[in-house]
């Protein structure tokens, strides 16, 4: 097994089998106000994707939602656009796959009672006063467990869109190249590079994360110092355009929209 990051895809399923099995072992029923709507989700533990989310405004329901996830994580009330009123952010699980620990859905109650945006595994994150931003994070290929990449997104005039935090928000979507680094030196001694598929999803990894931050020279600069197989400008090619295909959806507005 090499260091950190990299664990062989037997061990992914034997995780996965446990994640599966893992949501709420007892029937789910909440109910709570988001501005004037009345906010109400059941979900039992007898099967998957049974959950029921209604939205109803003085015993009209305005919206429901059934059989699209297994269970109610937590919910949230924040300003996301400075405009003065709280957008709803709510947390449901599916808890039948090892990529998608809950979806997050945001409600603007200004633009009605249906949600407006989905994010797989979405977070909010608050760490600079005043300005709370949306992050967004993805797994990669199933023959690594550990590699995550993720972006920021922010509302603002009615879209969720793309951006690059100018504070050290955006240095946590950096690779940890050192830690990259070990796991291909140690697949080098074991002579497990270049026909073997996780030694590519590590660069893919590199080049992504470095596209999403804004430092693709450095991703670059890595690629020339460590890629050891000899398809060097072929590689070059495919790992660059992967990047730029994936930060393309990661960039288009419509991709969130509920």
């Amino acid at each position: 097994m090499t260091k950190n990051v990299f664990i062989l895809l037997t061990v992914i399923l034997i995780q996965w089998a446990g994640v599966v099995y893992a949501f709420s072992t007892s029937d789910t029923t909440i109910s709570f106000k988001y501005q004037n709507y009345d906010v109400n989700i059941s979900s039992s533990d007898k099967e998957f994707f049974n959950g029921r989310l209604s939205v109803s405004e003085k015993g009209m329901v305005l919206f429901s939602m059934d059989s699209s996830f297994t269970d109610y994580v937590e919910h949230k009330f924040i300003d996301l656009n400075g405009d003065g009123s709280n957008e709803m952010l709510l947390y449901l699980t599916e808890g039948a796959s090892p990529y998608v620990f809950h979806n997050l859905y945001v409600f603007d109650q200004k633009k009605g009672a249906t949600p407006i945006f989905l994010l797989q595994n979405g977070e909010v994150d608050t760490s600079v006063a005043g300005k709370p931003l949306l992050s967004v994070h993805l797994r990669m290929s199933p023959a690594i467990l550990g590699l995550w990449y993720s972006w920021f997104v922010e509302y603002k005039d009615g879209k969720l869109s793309f951006v690059r935090p100018p504070d050290g928000r955006n240095q946590q979507l950096k690779a940890d190249l050192e830690s990259i680094k070990q796991n291909l030196d140690e697949l080098n001694q074991n002579n497990l590079i270049c026909d073997d598929f996780a030694y590519s999803v590590f660069f893919e990894y590199i080049f992504l994360t470095s596209k999403i931050a804004g430092n693709e020279t450095e991703a670059e600069r890595f690629f020339e110092e460590n890629y050891k197989c000899e398809n060097k400008i072929e590689a070059l090619i495919r790992f660059k355009k992967y990047a730029s295909d994936n930060y393309s959806w990661i960039k288009d507005v419509s991709n969130y929209n509920y």
